[in-house]
């Protein structure tokens, strides 16, 4: 007999049982959670599935895509599920208390399924890592096939899109063809990106059907003088209209080189981040070299006659000049390179969240144990709500952290790994507290919020 009453064999007969009773509705949680998601991705796609004529073959083959990232959302929220839910019933059967009478610590019934938490854990890192990033990869050339067609229904309010080849549209308010707040990067291989910043525009087809034609409005275009890279140029317009040849309607597939952060294994990651990291590095000596040719011209500066007509003055207006293309130019190395850092945090944030989001099955397994032996009653009905609630805060940390991080306010490593701390630090505080067959929250708190509340 072991220190708790139960010989190996009925210690693994124990553990086997508690496995076995989560797998029913571990299942029922994975089926819920999945259907929910179709019927989501159904609704947010429904002009694409019925309304532009795609095959029903392509329709099909966009959901069975789509169950790669829709997998690695529902599989932690079905082990919360299936936690809650098992151990629900354990308590409200009073098995729980048996074992607890028996001498068995919650830690001791508890430990098969915390391995097993861990077991998955590391299972979702190569599905996360490498199934999910393929899946992605292929939807998206399947999607940009599709919305070739109508590139502005794909046109997301504060969200850079990429998917016209050599192209990268900012669009802060869309309605329709309407648009506001554009920002267009024209990305040209071995060159610098021409900017071009509009305060409204519209989007639509030529009558070809393959040409995207951009109407932009009281703006500027932002570029460097290809026979002089030294030169800034800064253009003023009204009105300026962009085409873009081959955008397509018809559905025509191709496989894009491009592949975004989330089509992207953590090694692809890596590279990148490398990659930009490189491109921060090498605007160094650029900087350095505008600054020197500056500074060398403030003495010619200083020594010019203020006033005009007299002799020498006319030097000082182009030294002006020179100074305030200079200033230009170091403006536009900037945004660059913020560009470039926004891009390394970005990277980096995609990265941590392959990992932190697999090992949210421990999390939730630390969290359901506790809270489904005390809430006793209620069943698959309760613990699905229970679930919802607690995977919608998890899921809150997560996007706020990724957005905090995007902007630099806080390290992309902790922007993805706060909501596992917090939420785990209060699974193994309530774990402990349970196992000590004590209330969750002491009395001393309980009076403080009773006597707020009068």
């Amino acid at each position: 007999m072991t220190s708790f009453g139960y010989d190996g064999a009925q210690m693994k007969t124990l553990h086997r049982y508690i496995l076995t009773q989560q797998i029913p509705p571990f299942l029922f949680g994975i089926f819920v959670i999945i259907f929910i998601l179709i019927l989501d991705f159904l609704y947010k796609n429904l002009e694409i599935l019925i309304g532009k004529g795609i095959p029903f073959l392509v329709s099909a083959e966009l959901l069975i895509l789509s169950l790669g990232w829709m997998i690695v959302m529902a599989v932690p929220m079905a082990v919360l599920i299936g936690t809650l839910i098992s151990f629900m019933r354990l308590a409200s059967d009073n098995e729980i208390t048996a074992m607890r009478t028996s001498g068995l610590s919650l830690f001791a019934i508890s430990k098969p399924l915390i391995i097993a938490s861990f077991v998955l854990s590391f299972l979702m890192i190569p599905v996360h890592n490498y199934l999910v990033p393929e899946t992605n990869h292929r939807l998206a050339n399947l999607l940009v096939a599709i919305h070739k067609k109508k590139p502005a229904m794909q046109l997301r309010d504060g969200v850079f899109m990429n998917d016209v080849k050599g192209y990268s549209i900012l669009v802060n308010k869309s309605t329709g063809s309407e648009l506001e707040g554009v920002t267009i990067s024209r990305l040209i291989e071995g060159k610098p990106a021409q900017t071009i910043r509009a305060d409204r525009g519209e989007i639509f087809f030529a009558p070809d059907g393959v040409t995207l034609v951009m109407k932009l409005y009281d703006g500027e275009i932002h570029d460097v003088d290809q026979k002089d890279p030294k030169r800034y140029l800064r253009l003023k317009f009204t009105e300026h209209t962009l085409n873009i040849p081959d955008a397509g309607s018809e559905l025509v597939r191709t496989d894009r080189d491009y592949r975004g952060d989330r089509e992207m294994s953590i090694n692809d990651l890596l590279a990148e981040m490398d990659k930009y990291k490189g491109k921060i590095v090498d605007q160094g000596p650029q900087v350095a070299k505008i600054v020197k040719e500056t500074a060398a011209k403030f003495p010619a500066f200083c020594a010019a006659p203020a006033s005009a007509g007299e002799t020498g003055a006319d030097d000082k207006v182009e030294i002006v000049k020179s100074l305030n293309n200079a200033t230009d130019k170091l403006k536009t190395l900037q945004i660059q390179i913020e560009s470039y850092e926004r891009r390394v945090r970005s990277l980096s944030v995609e990265a941590h969240k392959k990992v932190a989001i697999s090992f949210a099955c421990v999390v939730f397994v630390l969290i359901g144990i506790p809270i489904g032996i005390r809430t006793k009653e209620g069943g698959a009905g309760s613990g699905l709500v229970v679930s919802i609630l607690f995977f919608a805060v998890y899921y809150a940390f997560l996007n706020s952290g990724e957005k905090l991080a995007d902007r630099g306010f806080i390290f992309p490593s902790l922007s993805m790994w706060a909501a596992n701390l917090l939420l785990g630090a209060v699974g193994i505080y309530l774990f402990i507290r349970a196992n000590r067959e004590l209330p969750f929250f002491p009395q001393a708190i309980k009076n403080a919020v009773r006597s707020l509340r009068r």
